[in-house]
């Protein structure tokens, strides 16, 4: 009598799920922090424009007499440059499309609410049973997503640098601008 032996099913070590979870709640609070920024900047830059319009149009023949105009133009595109940019950054993705970027099986991720938002609750309920009966296709599907969460913080904070490096540039050319127009005067 001839035993066969079992393969083995390839399960997800313990070690491995928690590195996964451990790196996507790392990049999620990270996420979270970026928008957090984004806001901050954006708050702190339309309370400025929101009080600068009252005052500017209250004084504007001072202004004019004296060129402030110049570092109050600096002070305007900074302010309305930064909002565009945190606006950007804050702004959610567009989910039409994330279904669209199955890989050469035809699948994608039933873990992002975003493939799976539009779908019947019987359909999503089959796909994921499916999907969860092979070990490598979770593999994929956890590391796509964490790539995924990895490329939208790093846009995320690629866009805030280039926010606070307008913001700092721009202050400080309105308050150079400021000095010198005051000091030659």
């Amino acid at each position: 009598m001839i035993v066969q032996e079992k393969k083995p099913k390839k399960k997800l070590s313990k070690d491995i799920i928690n590195i996964i979870r451990t790196t996507q709640r790392n990049n999620i609070e990270l996420t979270h922090i970026a928008d957090n920024k984004a806001n901050v900047l954006l708050s702190l830059n339309a309370l400025m424009v929101t009080f600068l319009l009252p005052l500017v149009v209250a004084n504007s023949a001072v202004i004019l007499e004296r060129l402030l105009y110049i570092p109050l133009i600096f002070l305007s595109l900074t302010c309305f440059i930064t909002i565009y940019i945190c606006t950007i950054v804050l702004k959610p993705s567009n989910l039409k499309n994330f279904r669209d970027n199955d890989n050469q099986e035809g699948q994608f991720s039933p873990f992002f609410f975003g493939n799976f938002y539009k779908m019947e609750p019987q359909e999503f309920f089959d796909y994921i049973k499916d999907t969860a009966a092979k070990p490598d296709n979770i593999r994929g599907h956890l590391a796509e997503d964490l790539y995924y969460i990895g490329r939208r913080l790093a846009f995320k904070m690629n866009y805030i640098r280039w926010a606070f490096n307008i913001f700092i540039i721009g202050l400080f050319l309105s308050l150079l601008s400021t000095t010198t127009i005051l000091w030659v005067l």
